[in-house]
């Protein structure tokens, strides 16, 4: 690799440290370009070489942190095939909610109003799709084991992962006062609890 490439691949990943670093403190609102390029110890210039607006930097965290989670997850139910449905759906749960809770401030940036063209980002994310796939396959393998035939299992899935998206989620916390522990708890209570209830 020619030693321009390295370092335009070094510069970028000390552009996206710094800048996860300032917005998870400050909030992505509050923090401008130049503050990003003072911080990181670059010229503007050069951080717009990589980077036009902090939309961009909101999505390269997003695609750097996706993957990370993708494949943290990934091993938890690789590693895991003897643990029960349930508890296998909680704790996907749990990762999605821990996930969010750690990188609220900027994903939340990618949905505000004046981002309209990142608004629906989320909902076509890699993060997002896995997510989908990952919760229908174990959500279908609980309903066949109740003999469910009437089902909408993609519905419920997109609902839940609604019910936890960063926006409402900070809303439940700042102006509802739950805890990240409480929703937790009601979104499994609401989504997955169900699932493994006997019919009467």
């Amino acid at each position: 690799m020619k030693k321009e490439r390295k370092d335009f691949i070094k510069s970028r990943k000390t552009i996206l440290q710094i800048a996860e670093s300032l917005f998870t403190e400050h909030g992505v609102d509050k923090i401008t370009m130049r503050k990003i390029a003072t911080t990181a110890g670059i010229g503007q210039g050069t951080l717009y070489r990589h980077y036009a607006h902090k939309g961009e930097i909101c999505q390269d965290l997003m695609k750097e942190s996706s993957s990370e989670f993708i494949e943290l997850v990934t091993n938890f139910l690789e590693n895991n095939p003897g643990v029960s449905l349930q508890e296998r759906l909680i704790e996907m749960v749990q990762y999605c909610v821990n996930y969010i809770d750690e990188h609220s401030n900027w994903l939340v940036y990618l949905q505000a109003p004046s981002c309209e063209e990142r608004q629906q980002l989320m909902y076509h994310s890699q993060i997002y799709t896995f997510l989908y796939q990952e919760f229908c396959k174990l959500i279908d393998e609980a309903e066949s084991e109740r003999n469910n035939n009437d089902r909408d299992t993609g519905f419920r899935v997109d609902a839940m992962l609604a019910s936890i998206s960063p926006e409402l989620y900070v809303f439940l916390k700042e102006h509802r006062g739950y805890t990240k522990d409480a929703i937790i708890q009601k979104v499994v209570r609401l989504y997955i609890d169900p699932l493994f209830k006997e019919s009467v």
